[in-house]
């Protein structure tokens, strides 16, 4: 969810080319609006919707502070926002739910970890992207 907002501001503060902020409750979105109008040089849409239906464009990097259950659950979008060679980083997890975290993300590598008290942020690493190889014909050779 995007909460006050403060995550999405500070993106484009920092220079994002695009910051979208999305959270399923209607509060959250309206203090994000009024987060936004006090730093009128931030560039951010808002939208109410759930994460995992809401549409959304790949991105160079995503930032999730959920809890640990929605964390897990929308591992599969998060993990395809972030395909594209982007950085994933997750928190609002507990020490407690870290195990289940690394498993639902396994099919990346954490690149960095901090904790705080029992809450716990992790960045992915980007995916590789590989490119085939074009083998050259082999010639028959005769000795």
């Amino acid at each position: 969810g995007t909460g006050s907002g403060v995550l999405a501001i500070a993106a484009s503060l920092l220079g994002a080319g695009q910051a979208i902020g999305i959270d399923d409750d209607q509060d959250a979105i309206a203090a994000a609006r009024e987060n936004v109008a006090l730093n009128p040089r931030a560039r951010v849409t808002l939208l109410n919707g759930d994460l995992r239906s809401v549409d959304l464009p790949p991105a160079d990097v995503v930032v999730a502070n959920l809890t640990g259950a929605l964390l897990e659950i929308a591992a599969p979008r998060l993990l395809r926002l972030s395909s594209n060679g982007g950085r994933l980083v997750i928190s609002g997890l507990l020490t407690t739910e870290e195990q289940a975290i690394l498993t639902a993300y396994s099919s990346r590598t954490v690149e960095h970890r901090a904790t705080e008290d029992e809450w716990v942020c992790m960045t992915w690493a980007p995916t590789r992207i590989r490119i085939a190889r074009r083998r050259s014909p082999t010639v028959p050779t005769t000795v």
